[in-house]
Order: structure tokens, then sequence, then C-alpha cells
């Protein structure tokens, strides 16, 4: 939502989309809808009043939330919380989403899970996938039982997300932390596993699971993360040069940075400036 103001993007009503809805179900103070999006197209800025989950079947987009972008590939789970606004570009191809919407009933009656729920992280979950598919698959069932095993799988849903969206860093090893603050300063090359397990004092393999287990991804990964945040942030918030911002978010140049852009979030540092503008309601 535009920060020191009321938002005038539009709000979106329990199991209400900007595609085009192909079938939809109500279940139990839930409601399911499949819908599907022309290539290429941008959704604006936008919000919805009620929590849910989504369920990319096929093609994909970039949803920038907040001004932060996350890509939503194909057999990827998201959670939009209720008054988050946020734009998405469709990618290149028929895109196709299963959403499971709660009223506000039911969300309320899951408090005790919803809570813990963080809606910015990203829920990098085999298990979550797979439970949001069996979703869909008794969705499009539709038989006397249905209803039955979508509320229970629903709530087995909900209870995963709240474990992927939290990393296992509680107690983490001090040297574990320092790692990470290593990763975030990076500005010029990468370091190699080996030189942070030495920073460490630990071995290169237990540095490589023990990371995975507290942050969910592996040390490239996160450095790759950390730069994308880094760029994105001063995109948003500043009109720099391009070639600045590459430089001081870690990229080699500009070019560097616009490859990473293209390969993974399918849009321009150009493009996503723009989209990430109106998505926070700048006017820039």
């Amino acid at each position: 939502m535009q920060r020191g103001g009321v938002s005038s993007a539009p709000v979106l009503d329990l199991g209400r989309y900007l595609g085009t809805p192909l079938q939809r179900v109500e279940v139990a103070g839930l409601v399911l809808t499949e819908s599907t999006y022309a290539p290429g197209v941008r959704l604006p800025s936008h919000l919805h009043r009620h929590a849910g989950f989504r369920l990319t079947l096929e093609g994909g987009f970039m949803d920038v939330v907040e001004g932060r972008a996350r890509e939503c590939v194909a057999r990827s789970v998201a959670f939009h919380a209720p008054g988050l606004e946020h734009a998405q570009r469709i990618r290149d191809v028929r895109t196709r989403t299963f959403n499971i919407d709660f009223s506000e009933a039911s969300w309320r009656s899951r408090s005790a899970l919803a809570g813990r729920l963080d809606p910015r992280a990203d829920l990098a979950s085999a298990r979550l996938v797979a439970l949001a598919a069996r979703v869909y698959q008794e969705f499009r069932r539709a038989d006397d039982v249905a209803a039955l095993a979508i509320e229970g799988l629903t709530l087995e849903l909900l209870a995963e997300a709240v474990r992927a969206s939290a990393p296992d860093a509680g107690g983490a090893p001090a040297w574990l932390g320092r790692v990470r603050e290593l990763l975030d300063a990076v500005r010029g090359p990468p370091p190699t596993l080996a030189a942070l397990a030495r920073e460490a004092g630990v071995s290169p393999r237990r540095l490589g699971r023990a990371f995975r287990q507290a942050w969910r991804c592996s040390p490239a990964e996160y450095l790759r993360r950390s730069r994308l945040e880094r760029a994105g942030r001063a995109l948003r918030e500043t009109e720099r040069p391009l070639g600045d911002i590459a430089l001081d978010a870690g990229y080699c140049d500009q070019s560097h940075l616009t490859r990473e852009f293209r390969r993974r979030l399918h849009l321009t540092p150009a493009e996503y400036r723009r989209l990430a503008g109106r998505a926070s309601g700048s006017t820039r």
C-alpha cells in the first residue's frame, strides 16, 4: 500500500483476480479459483482483500510487492497477505494459476498459525508445492469427499508455509552469522566456499550444510539474492545511473546487472524500475 496516504489501487474481493477465471469452487470458508493470463500482459497495481495462496500451474510472472520483486515460476507457491499492494508482469507464455483464498472468518479461525506467516518470505518448499498440487487435484476431482479433503489439506498447507517462511537460524552458531555478514558486504569478486570456511573456522562441507539449514539456500544463491536485492532497492528508491548501481551492488558492470535481471526476473533493470515505481504508487 502506498506509504503516507491511501492507495488508489483497486481492491479485489474474495476469489477475484485480474485474469480470466476458468473454474471457481467455494468450500468451508475457502474460495478456490483457477485463472488464465495472456502472454506478456502487465497487471496494474492492486490489492487483495483476503489472504491466500497461489500455485502457478504453468507459465510464470514477475510479482512486485511493495517494490520488491519475486519471480513466480511454474510449480511454485506464493502467499499474498490481505491489503498488500502489488503489480505483475506475465511472462511471454500462457500462464495459469490456482488460488486458495480464505474468508475473513476462516483466516481468523487459523490465527494461531496465520500470525506467524511472513508474507515477504520465499516459500521454497517441495512439500508446500506438493500440498498445493494435491488441493488442486481435489478441486478438479470435485467428488462428494473433495470438500473434506480440501479443508484438511489447506490446513497442512498453511502449517508448512509457516515452517518454510521461518529460517531456522535461532540456534545458529555465531560463525554462521559472520558468514552471512561477509556475503552481504561483498562488492567485488565473490569469495570461494573454502575462503568463507577459513573465516568461520570450519570445514567447507560443514559450512555448506549449516548455511542451507539456516537460510534454506546455498551461500552462492544467497549472494545472488543479496546482490539482486541491493540493486532492486537502489532502482526503487533512487534515480542513480544503472552503471553506478551495478558496481555498488557487486556486479562487474551494467551488462552483468542487466543479464542477471533478465535471467532471474525476465525484466531489464529499467523495466523493473518502472514497474516497481507503479507498484509503490510513485509518480516517477
